[in-house]
């Protein structure tokens, strides 16, 4: 299948459909350090810069299969402005454009869940206007990384189209899903939780309740000037995420206690600077672009010979939660080799990017429905 990747930032596209022998026509991408990775890793496949300025038609040559991309989801996002369309998430518009020119038999569009509800759903509501007149027939479906096999807790919304009349539902929903016996939101969850290999806590998609902590007994969360921290021999109460020097988080682990734990666990940010044990403690929060932003994910390491470590999570590990190669984007940077290619832009090209997993079963799921 040939497909055109835009909105590329470093490929997760690419990475989970090369198993399937896809091949990729072209990218587009624009920001400087996401624009090196492509060139290091792909140095074949044309790049074509600002979507703006692309003329489809005279840059793709021959049939496209599909167009696979998310358009800048920031004035979508609950954690953002919400601007709709009048902020960065309006090059959506780019994304109809480049399917109409090039008319791919489908195509795939990743966003946050917050664009189901921007504007009202008028935002989302264009979308699905604008390429229903273009003869697609059109499925969508919010999907959780954390269900594909990496620990991190990321959903997102997935729009799929195919041209003609031919429902691709059947690419987003499993055939027990279109039964007309569904299972009850609770069976589900328990279900999914089980094929992960996690508790049920980690299928609850909202911070409200206090999680139950299974990383060992004794362990304090609280933040050096919280007032009113909880605390608790099972559960962690609500802190708040104040990151200065004197208010980081700390956690105290009673190392004495047969009950310790020398696991590691994490908790993260939620948009109101509240921070939570995510799901049962095996999982990351959305990984996002800049780690001092809300939703950050911390860990906390202990073993038993030393005190507690909370930090941040590594370039490294952000790279497995999204189901990257190892140093998939440590390259040579601004003159720098590439074992010291700096973290910033390593955060921000991971954070913005997609999940690995969850791409290539979508792959796996079109190419399935393209072959009936």
């Amino acid at each position: 299948m040939r497909y055109v990747s835009i909105f590329s930032g470093v490929e997760a596209a690419t990475l989970a459909f090369e198993p399937l022998g896809w091949y990729p026509v072209a990218f587009s991408e624009i920001e400087p350090f996401q624009c090196a990775v492509l060139a290091e890793r792909w140095p074949d496949v044309p790049n074509l810069g600002d979507i703006t300025k692309v003329d489809w038609k005279n840059e793709i040559h021959g049939a496209v299969d599909l167009v696979v991309g998310g358009s800048p989801c920031q004035s979508f996002s609950v954690a953002g402005k919400r601007e709709g369309l009048k902020g960065a998430s309006g090059l959506m518009f780019e994304y109809i454009r480049c399917v109409q020119e090039l008319r791919p038999r489908w195509f795939l569009w990743e966003n946050v869940p917050g664009a189901l509800t921007s504007e009202n759903g008028d935002a989302f509501g264009q979308l699905l206007r604008e390429m229903d007149e273009l003869g697609y027939c059109l499925a969508w479906r919010i999907l959780d990384s954390q269900f594909f096999g990496v620990a991190q807790r990321r959903r997102r919304l997935f729009l799929v189209g195919h041209i003609g009349a031919e429902s691709p539902a059947e690419v987003l929903f499993e055939p027990d899903c279109l039964s007309g016996n569904p299972q009850s939101s609770r069976e589900k969850r328990k279900e999914l939780t089980r094929r992960a290999g996690r508790s049920a806590a980690c299928a609850g998609f909202k911070y409200s309740a206090a999680p139950r902590a299974s990383v060992g007994k004794n362990i304090v969360c609280m933040t050096g000037t919280q007032a009113h921290c909880h605390i608790s021999d099972e559960i962690s109460g609500c802190l708040t995420a104040h990151m200065g020097k004197d208010d980081a988080p700390v956690v105290v682990v009673d190392s004495n206690s047969e009950n310790a734990s020398n696991e590691a666990f994490g908790f993260a940010q939620n948009t109101r600077n509240e921070v939570r044990i995510v799901g049962d403690g095996t999982i990351s929060g959305a990984l996002t672009a800049n780690p001092g932003m809300k939703q950050t994910t911390f860990v906390c390491t202990s073993d038993y010979a030393s005190a507690p470590l909370v930090r941040r999570l590594t370039p490294l590990e952000c790279e497995r939660l999204q189901g990257f190669p190892d140093n998939h984007t440590r390259i040579s940077w601004n003159g720098k080799p590439a074992d010291e290619c700096p973290d910033g832009p390593r955060y921000k090209a991971i954070g913005n990017s997609m999940a690995v997993p969850v791409m290539r079963w979508l792959g796996e799921r079109i190419e399935e429905a393209d072959r009936i």
